[in-house]
């Protein structure tokens, strides 16, 4: 596997905080911040994961499993951050995901990623 990016150890750092928020107490604040943040590293991977699914044959079931849940994630990265606390944390954790799905997906075609030996 290449060397971890700059752009994907980002990423993977924004995840990690989102899994440590989930044990402990973080205000609104805090919560918001860190959506922000998984919110501009999935617009910077949905580009390169749309791009490899366009690619695809559109007739098929993978495509159509694939495009479907691009547009989940681009809907749910659109959407502010829940006003309760609850939902909040919910929310961050679900962004967290996207982000570790498209990472995982993805990744390797971010711009700047080595390829791997």
């Amino acid at each position: 596997m290449g060397r971890q990016t700059s752009a994907t150890s980002a990423v993977q750092t924004a995840i990690e905080k989102a899994r440590a928020v989930g044990y402990r107490a973080g205000t609104h604040e805090e919560l918001d911040s860190l959506a922000t943040e998984l919110r501009d590293h999935v617009a910077q991977m949905l580009p390169v994961a749309q791009d490899r699914t366009d690619r695809m044959w559109h007739g098929s079931r993978e495509w159509y499993v694939l495009a479907t849940r691009l547009n989940s994630i681009s809907t749910e990265a659109e959407q502010s951050l829940a006003t309760g606390k609850l939902a909040a944390h919910v929310q961050v954790r679900l962004l967290a995901l996207d982000c570790e799905w498209l990472l995982t997906r993805y990744g390797a075609d971010l711009p700047g990623q080595e390829p791997p030996r």
